[in-house]
Formats: C-alpha cells, structure tokens, sequence
C-alpha cells in the first residue's frame, strides 16, 4: 500500500514539474511568435478584429471573433489585456494543448509513455523553425497555432473515431483556416476499407458540407474587403522562379527543425497502416502549396507538423520491432551451447 502511494506521489510530482515545464515554453514561445515577427498590414489584428481587413487573411476569422467578443463582453476593458495579449494568451493555450495532444496521438501507437512524452517535446522543438527563427517572409498571424492543435486534434479523433468530438471541432477549424480540407483528406485515406461503404461516403459529405457551407459563408460575408480573394493567383509563377534560387533550397531544408530528414531514412520501417496512408496528406499538402502559397513560407506547413512526428514515432517501433525479430529469428537458429 505504501509502496503504491509512493509511485502515485512520484507520478503526480512529474506530471505537475512536466505541465510546468511545457507551459514556460508555450509563454516564451508566444511572447516570441509576436515579438520576433512583423505583422503583415492587410492581416493587421485590429483590422482582423473590426472585419475590415483584406482577404484572403479576413476569413480565418475565428481568433477576431474570440478576441472580438472578448472585448465586447468588457473583459478586454481589464489592464493588459489588450487585442495582442489576447492572441498571445491564445497561442499559450494552443501550445500546451498541442504537447498532451501530440502526447495522446503518440500514445495509440504502442509509442510508451516516455517516448511518447519525447515525441510530443519534438513537436515544442519544431516550432520555432516554423514560426520564429529567421527565415523568408517572417510574419505573425494569430490562426497558426490554433491550426497546429486543430489538426492534431482531429488526427487523433479520426484514429479513435471519436465522430461527435470531431465533428463539433470541424467547424471552428474551418473557420481558423481553410487548410481543414486536408483533415477530410486524412480522413479519406485513414478510413478507407475500415467502415462501412454507405458511412463511409456519408462522413465524407457531411464533411465536405460543412466545409463548403463555411467557405461561402465566409466568401460572401467579407466580400467586400479588399484584397487577392480565396488564394493569391501568381503563386506558381513566382514559386516557379525562386526555386532556382539555392537560398529558397536552404531555407527549405529548416524545414520542422530538420526532422524530416530523419522522417525520410525511417519512413520505409512504418509499419501501422493509419501512420502510413495518414502520410500520403504531406506531399498533396506540399503541392497544393507550391501551386496556391508561397512555398518557402515555412508556417504554412505547420499543420503537417503532427503527420511529421507520427511518422517518426511510427518508424522508430517499426524499426525497434524488426530489429528484434531479426535478434529472435537468430537466436533461433542458432544450435546453442552444448
């Protein structure tokens, strides 16, 4: 009995000293993402907030619409809590919610406890190549680390089918950002052959729906702002340029903190069928980009940042798990001692 409340005392202990530790990192991590960027004038915050600002920036307009009803409700009205210290407190919430997001996606991957743990702190340490280190176009926007957790959330709800969970979180991901189309995607793929034709094809009208439903609400709500419209129409042209330029190909390989690069050697030892059709959503993301984004700006890909760090997961205990068949199937062969 002593022994156990023991264990329970240690584990409490380094779950409190583990939320500490994460959530210092997500208030540097705000204070830095605001500080360490400039803001883009056509997705100026106050701008954002008033619905005067140009789109196609104005309609990932949930963070606005928070931060707008915040100050309507008077809260804002309080010292310091200003539009920017609403969006910060915003991203602080959103980084804590990413790690034991991360954390519980790893952990349905027969990942362990503590690897599971590492593998949601390498998400923290991709962050900031994203979103804060030098690099081209060093903006802020207030929707980017709501998308992160959007997205990571409803790859873990999909893995869990979870329906009612991720179709209350859908919407408000939509409205975030558009970029929830490629959660239908991940759908699609994941759970294609593992449910019924009929409910199959079903979720996936009720989510391109919804998703369609948002975007023309949004379409004609703001659409007299000003501003390029729903994508910026020379994307490709200028992508087409600078990747002739081997300062865009350095850039590039920043990219998540470099862990692609340990993603691609251990992509061949992912074994779970979910990881890897799951993966397949990042070279469709990449070229939707290059064709709609400008492709070395590096936060656009944060969404796939979860996709990155499963399928890192997943290689290394598939890697683990062939290492130790090849140790079994040895050791069986092998005559042993007289």
């Amino acid at each position: 009995m002593e022994a156990g409340r023991r264990r329970t005392a240690r584990s409490i202990a380094i779950e409190l000293t583990l939320f500490a530790a994460v959530a210092a990192f997500a208030v540097l991590f705000a204070h830095w993402h605001q500080t360490r960027n400039m803001v883009h004038p056509p997705a100026a915050l106050d701008r954002l907030c008033a619905f005067s600002a140009e789109t196609p920036y104005q309609n990932r307009v949930l963070v606005p619409l928070v931060l707008r009803a915040l100050q309507e409700s008077g809260l804002g009205e309080r010292p310091g809590l200003t539009l920017e210290a609403g969006a910060r407190l915003i991203d602080v919430v959103c980084v804590i919610g990413l790690f034991y997001t991360l954390r519980a996606l790893l952990s349905r991957f027969a990942v362990g406890v503590w690897p599971s743990i590492l593998g949601a702190a390498l998400g923290l340490y991709a962050l900031p190549f994203l979103y804060v280190l030098p690099r081209a176009w060093p903006y802020w926007y207030p929707w980017d680390s709501p998308a992160v957790l959007f997205t990571t959330l409803g790859l873990l709800w999909i893995k869990d089918q979870r329906w009612a969970w991720y179709y209350w979180i859908f919407p408000f991901a939509t409205l975030n950002r558009e970029t929830t189309l490629f959660l239908i995607l991940a759908f699609a793929l994941t759970q294609f052959g593992r449910m019924k034709w009929l409910a199959y094809f079903q979720h996936i009208g009720v989510q391109i729906a919804i998703w369609v439903g948002i975007k023309l609400l949004l379409s004609r709500t703001f659409a007299r702002n000003p501003g390029v419209g729903e994508y910026y129409a020379d994307a490709l042209k200028e992508n087409l340029v600078s990747i002739q330029d081997p300062q865009m190909w350095i850039t590039m390989s920043t990219l998540f903190g470099f862990l692609w690069i340990p993603l691609v050697l251990l992509a061949r030892h992912i074994r779970d069928s979910f990881a890897r059709r799951a993966l397949l959503v990042l070279p469709l993301f990449f070229a939707v980009s290059f064709c709609l984004a400008q492709c070395n700006e590096l936060r656009i890909y944060g969404e796939m940042l979860p996709l990155v760090i499963l399928g890192l997961a997943c290689g290394i205990v598939g890697r683990d798990k062939r290492s130790n068949e090849r140790a079994t199937a040895l050791s069986a062969r092998s005559p042993g001692l007289p």
